[in-house]
């Protein structure tokens, strides 16, 4: 069953063996705020995100699917695994950047039975 999560349609299921997927990376740099909205960058939605706070002396800000915000200290790492993820808004400490490592899947447009299903003649 499709949900919508800010405004996106979304039908994937994280942990589908079926799934495929892809990496990304992306950088807000120092002293800055971005937020990645998958499906207009990549045109899917993030499964796995790894939020990794390169900052040795600040904390940043992280915000997921328009979530409340929180402070992830510097140097640190943040992992969200088998979720349905839109976005993430973040807000780089001063003296360093802010990667976002992410597992892509394509946004699907159809079940996983018709997917699969082959019409042959």
């Amino acid at each position: 069953m499709p949900s919508v999560i800010q405004g996106f349609v979304v039908t994937t299921k994280p942990k589908d063996t079926t799934l495929e997927s892809f990496p990304t990376v992306d950088t807000i740099a120092a002293g800055a705020s971005g937020t990645v909205v998958y499906p207009n960058l990549y045109k899917g939605v993030a499964i796995s995100v790894a939020i990794i706070n390169q900052d040795g002396a600040n904390a940043c800000t992280v915000s997921i699917n328009g979530s409340l915000s929180f402070q992830l200290s510097s140097g640190s790492q943040f992992n969200v695994n088998d979720q349905n993820i839109v976005s993430v808004t973040i807000t780089a400490g001063a003296a360093g950047q802010t990667d976002l490592v992410a597992q892509v899947a394509p946004t699907l447009l159809t079940t996983e039975r018709a997917r699969f299903d082959v019409d042959r003649g």
